[in-house]
């Protein structure tokens, strides 16, 4: 009986075990269960908001790109020095940059002793404006005097005549008297307006004095060529002229600069015999530039350019007039051009870019462009549709280290899967960096 009490008991305690075993497994699969259905629902949404709300985006706009080289050039032009007749200032007659005809005066020099005369003259301008305004006020102020008096003068006239008449002689001595003291207030005051012109007239002879004095101390300096004026020189002008650039190297690209004691443009000083001002001759000149190997495969003679001056950041076109052979690696270019000659008057090293392409369009960074292939020059770019990443094939019409022009690849394309693709368009929503994007991402 002990025995199968004992027995009952494990048996019981053991069934009691299994229960509980199964209630444990039963809670465990409900509990995968659960966390199964918990990371179905959350992870998505956990992966949209750490990727989908950071990702980039942005509308495609119209814009313009170039593929462009920038360098240092120099300027060839032909250039003739004039110099100065004596010691003393300049007077410019023609300013900078502006035209001039053969034969006429760029400027005029006045010696030291021109100097005393030039200040006793600006002084004596002074004075003449100062006499000429006082002249002005006197004149506004006694013109109404003069006016009444000679209304009443007219009308005492009147009443003579009429006294006359009837015979009334006593009356018009009287009259006459009047008369007579209203023509002397007159004069009175007509003779102070006529010491103004008097003081005013001898003022301007006193200036046409000192002003034969300065006649007599200057010298002209005229132009014996036509041509654009330039009164900065540089040094350079006996040499870097148009027969020069077949003889040019890319060292003297490099190394030639404007002489150290060369002539600014705002110094009036000049001295007997040394340069003053320059004469840029002819309608067109050079900008010149060396490039290495690979970049000179872009330009042939008679090719035309677009340059970029970036010194007076205006865009200029010009033909290459001249291809050297190549020196260490390197090959020499120039442009010729007839534009902003007068813009460049001052100017001899400059820096440009040399514009090889100039594209307008939709424009879009380069790094939101994937799958680019340079043989057919076409890429896909991923749209927003629908708060999801969806990649369309595009064109890339040009495109420089930055930036990318592109197009639809054609408007009628279709996939593989016989559906009709999506075209991008102006104001477009894409994705302004796709790496790690894929296909049918959910994008805010």
């Amino acid at each position: 009986m002990e025995e199968i009490n004992i027995r009952e008991i494990s048996e019981g305690k053991a069934s009691e075990r299994k229960i509980k075993e199964d209630k444990v497994k039963g809670r465990i699969k409900l509990g995968g269960v659960v966390l199964l259905l918990f990371l179905i629902l959350y992870i998505p949404s956990f992966i949209f908001w750490i990727y989908g709300r950071n990702i980039s985006v942005d509308i495609m706009r119209m814009g313009e790109i170039e593929e462009s080289i920038t360098t240092d050039a120099l300027i060839v032009r032909n250039e003739t020095v004039v110099y100065s007749p004596a010691d003393g200032v300049i007077i410019k007659n023609i300013e900078e940059g502006e035209k001039i005809k053969s034969g006429s005066t760029i400027a005029t020099v006045l010696n030291k002793g021109s100097e005393k005369l030039l200040d006793d003259l600006k002084a004596l301008d002074l004075r003449i404006i100062e006499a000429q305004r006082e002249k002005a006020k006197n004149d506004g102020f006694f013109s109404n005097d003069i006016k009444s008096i000679d209304e009443k003068i007219e009308e005492k006239l009147m009443n003579v005549m009429t006294l006359a008449n009837s015979n009334s002689l006593s009356e018009v001595k009287s009259i006459k008297e009047d008369i007579d003291e209203l023509i002397q207030k007159k004069a009175t005051i007509t003779g102070d307006l006529s010491i103004s012109d008097a003081h005013i007239s001898s003022l301007k002879a006193e200036k046409q004095v000192i002003q034969e004095g300065i006649n007599q101390n200057k010298s002209s300096i005229t132009s014996d060529i036509s041509g654009i004026i330039s009164y900065v020189v540089d040094g350079c002008e006996s040499f870097l002229n148009e027969e020069a650039i077949g003889h040019l190297t890319p060292k003297d690209i490099k190394n030639i600069k404007p002489q150290i004691n060369s002539r600014k443009v705002d110094d009036l000083a000049v001295e007997y015999n040394k340069p003053v001002v320059k004469v840029i001759s002819g309608i067109d000149y050079y900008i010149v530039f060396a490039v290495d190997e690979k970049e000179a495969m872009d330009f042939d003679v008679e090719d035309n350019l677009k340059i970029r001056i970036n010194d007076i950041n205006k865009v200029i076109d010009g033909t290459v007039m001249y291809k050297s052979d190549e020196m260490d690696g390197k090959f020499i270019i120039a442009v010729k051009t007839d534009k902003a000659m007068s813009d460049t008057a001052t100017l001899r090293n400059i820096n440009v870019d040399l514009i090889k392409n100039y594209y307008s369009g939709l424009v879009v960074p380069l790094k939101s462009l994937v799958d680019i292939d340079t043989a057919t020059m076409t890429a896909k770019i991923g749209l927003v549709r629908a708060q999801r990443a969806e990649f369309v094939p595009v064109k890339i019409v040009g495109k420089n280290n930055e930036f990318a022009i592109i197009d639809n690849v054609d408007k009628s394309y279709y996939g593989d899967d016989n559906s009709r693709h999506p075209s991008i368009s102006l104001y477009s929503s894409y994705i302004v960096n796709p790496k790690n994007i894929e296909e049918g991402q959910i994008v805010n």
